[in-house]
């Protein structure tokens, strides 16, 4: 049942990304592109996820350091608003939901006004972001997808092989801008810092282990059976270490009962309320295992040894991989249906294995 509506909702999609492509991409009047002119980048990211805004968060610094005086706006949901606008740099942020109307769309490129570039790397533009694309009054756009007409800084076939961070590297090197895309921005707050200094205090923690078993979708999350095979694991070879278990607002009770239920030797990091308060946590532990793309980029950014857990999916993982030296990958098996409880259980030990064994 999940494949066939997997099917039909990948069909929907198509139907409405080529409707939007004979509504909305129509070809515009553009000149050469002048980088040392532009004055004003818009980014368009209203499917921004943590793991993405991670991996993108060196751009704004690029920029400003290239031109302080380039005026950076971001597009994005509202609880993204404050991590681009007080930690990654954007001077300017304009809210729009993850599924605006068109009247609201038409709102948002108002208030943009003018702008020299507009960036949009989405893989699979739909029927909205390609109207938005129509709607804002940009001198250049660039996107991934090059049968766009509306895109003139045409980036698809240029990083067809690259992991995202790469594809925003070479962005700013088309508008001649030095990209340092192996420095990610991974933010923490004051307030973060003491949340998880009181949590190691009171738990008492001198070296530890952090795990995130819940990534977006049900074939990314791990089950209680799973996660008790891992936290067994790293227990059996290293007893001295203590393992931490993540959750978010939604996964709190099933974190607490997968504790109790299965009896883990594990404890749950219970007082974290946002994801500054996460990052000050991962900061300090020996290393960590996640399924989620978001902790795996995190944890890249602050040089933390991982363990990234992935379905087998080879365009993905060429995207999305951690990018980082300090980490080792493990897939799950094959399935009709992806599932990352299906893990390879041999090659997770040895890898846990070689972190714990990791001065």
């Amino acid at each position: 049942m999940r494949k066939l509506i997997s099917r039909l909702q990948l069909l929907r999609d198509q139907i409405r990304h080529h409707l939007g492509v004979m509504l909305f991409d129509k070809t515009r009047q553009t000149s050469a592109v002048q980088p040392d002119s532009f004055k004003h980048i818009v980014f368009l990211r209203t499917d921004a996820k943590l793991g993405d805004a991670f991996v993108s968060s060196f751009v704004f610094r690029d920029i400003k350091a290239h031109n302080p005086n380039i005026k950076l706006t971001v597009v994005t949901t509202p609880n993204m608003r404050s991590l681009f606008q007080e930690h990654l740099g954007a001077d300017n942020v304009v809210e729009l939901k993850k599924r605006p109307s068109y009247s609201e769309i038409t709102k948002a490129c108002i208030a943009i006004g003018s702008c020299d570039l507009l960036v949009s790397l989405n893989l699979n533009p739909k029927m909205k972001d390609l109207f938005f694309l129509s709607q804002c009054k940009a001198k250049h756009i660039a996107g991934l997808d090059d049968s766009l007409q509306i895109v003139d800084i045409k980036l698809g076939e240029k990083t067809r092989d690259l992991h995202f961070a790469e594809r925003f590297a070479t962005l700013l090197k088309e508008i001649g801008i030095e990209a340092h895309h192996q420095n990610y921005i991974i933010p923490q707050t004051t307030e973060s810092k003491q949340t998880a200094q009181n949590f190691i205090e009171r738990h008492e923690l001198t070296n530890f282990v952090v795990i995130n078993a819940y990534g977006s979708g049900n074939s990314r999350k791990l089950n209680a059976q799973s996660i008790k095979r891992l936290v067994g694991i790293i227990h059996k070879h290293a007893p001295e270490l203590t393992i931490v278990l993540l959750s978010s607002p939604e996964t709190y009770q099933q974190t607490e009962q997968a504790i109790e239920n299965h009896k883990l030797i594990a404890i749950h990091y219970d007082t974290s309320k946002n994801i500054f308060d996460v990052v000050s946590l991962v900061a300090r532990a020996k290393f960590t295992v996640s399924v989620d793309t978001a902790i795996v980029h995190m944890a890249a950014g602050l040089k933390v040894l991982q363990l990234a857990l992935y379905n087998p999916d080879p365009e993905n993982f060429t995207q999305w991989h951690p990018n980082s030296v300090q980490a080792l990958t493990s897939k799950a098996n094959h399935s009709s249906v992806p599932d990352i409880n299906r893990l390879n259980w041999p090659d997770v030990e040895q890898k846990l294995l070689q972190l714990i064994q990791e001065k």
